[in-house]
């Protein structure tokens, strides 16, 4: 068996670690020196969050804003992690689900010309829920809000429409 050189124990480490090779390792300066990837970083987005998909729905949806993964710390990210956490206290589904139906509505809006940032269509969902003293669907109401804005309203009243609708069907229970 040959003997552990430090290069080959810098390489081994890495490895089990899930790093890349790093040749500067050594102490051979002619070699080019390569950069340290993660293999368990995404290189790519996905589409659509699925149930195997590891990337916080907070921090997926922020680097799919923006086109590009961004880090866990900025700013944003932590803006829709609380917008995320009252979507879940009012509606039925999970945080994946609301991400991907919030990316969705965001498509379909923008498709309309009439962008708007997802933190903005969720907090926007949570304000109209409030209307109401159940949970709801998430899915059901920003197809409601997908309806009026393509019916031509602006945002504000399109939320003004859907919240008095709320409110009405509160005060019928």
């Amino acid at each position: 068996m040959a003997p552990l050189t430090r290069r080959s124990f810098c390489g081994s480490l890495l490895l089990l670690l899930g790093v890349g090779t790093l040749t500067s390792c050594g102490d051979d300066a002619e070699e080019p020196r390569q950069k340290i990837i993660s293999v368990n970083q995404p290189t790519k987005l996905p589409e659509w969050l699925t149930v195997r998909d590891a990337i916080e729905p907070s921090l997926w949806l922020r680097s799919r804003e923006v086109g590009r993964l961004v880090l866990p710390s900025d700013p944003e990210v932590d803006r829709l992690r609380r917008a995320m956490h009252q979507a879940t206290l009012r509606f039925f589904e999970d945080q994946r689900m609301i991400a991907n139906r919030t990316a969705q509505t965001a498509d379909m809006l923008a498709e309309a010309g009439q962008s708007e940032r997802y933190v903005d269509i969720m907090t926007g969902m949570v304000d109209v829920a409030d209307a109401t003293v159940s949970k709801k669907a998430y899915g059901d109401m920003v197809q409601h809000y997908l309806n009026l804005r393509k019916a031509g309203m602006d945002r504000t009243a399109a939320l003004a429409s859907l919240t008095a609708s709320y409110k009405a069907e509160k005060s019928q229970k």
